[in-house]
């Protein structure tokens, strides 16, 4: 019996110490879509991450969110291409007589993804926000919310135009390449209409015709 009590009472020194290791599985499917999970294992044929945890400390109340404020313009050049080949377009020398391109933007939206643009402010986004039951929780199919917010864009300098319209005229080219049968007729329009501009400028690509 003394030799019983000893052993429960090791385990209940030891048993504290046990559930404060806690185990959480990132998981990625073949498409590259992150879920996490607490626990659980991910399914077969998921790519599987584990980090494991000494111990989980209570999370005091988050502080009230202030204000969303307007994301601050980007300075020219933040822009960085992650993908696809380098342009290696140049103006041709009898377009240097031509008009100078239309202006330009480099814009910033309210989760930080920049691109280019032709108007100094673009409509207005609404961002998606979080909904939750009346117990606290988020819950699909509950409602759909979100919150106004509006680009900041900063104009290309005069002289990086005509790089600043190839590397739209290639994203372009990019998405249509990459286009399903519902949306290449729009891309292919989105495109010519690109090379329209740059045709048409002095970073024509091409001699005008006479």
């Amino acid at each position: 019996m003394r030799r019983l009590a000893c052993l429960l009472w090791l385990y209940t020194l030891a048993a504290p110490a046990l559930a404060q290791e806690t185990v959480f599985y990132k998981c990625t499917d073949a498409q590259g879509r992150v879920s996490m999970q607490n626990g659980t294992p991910c399914a077969p044929g998921l790519r599987q991450e584990v980090r494991r945890v000494g111990e989980v400390k209570a999370i005091p109340a988050a502080p009230p969110k202030p204000a969303a404020s307007a994301p601050s313009p980007p300075q020219y050049g933040e822009f960085i291409q992650v993908g696809g080949p380098p342009t290696r377009r140049a103006p041709a020398a009898e377009a240097a007589a031509l008009p100078a391109p239309p202006p330009l933007y480099q814009c910033r939206t309210w989760d930080g993804a920049t691109y280019y643009g032709e108007e100094a402010n673009p409509p207005a986004r609404c961002a998606p926000l979080q909904v939750v039951g009346i117990d606290g929780r988020p819950g699909q199919g509950l409602a759909a919310a979100c919150e106004v917010r509006h680009d900041a864009c900063t104009e290309v300098p005069a002289d990086q135009l005509c790089a600043a319209w190839y590397r739209r005229l290639d994203e372009a080219e990019f998405r249509l390449r990459y286009a399903d049968d519902d949306s290449r007729r729009a891309r292919q329009t989105e495109l010519n209409a690109i090379a329209a501009k740059v045709e048409a400028s002095r970073c024509a690509t091409r001699a005008p015709a006479p």
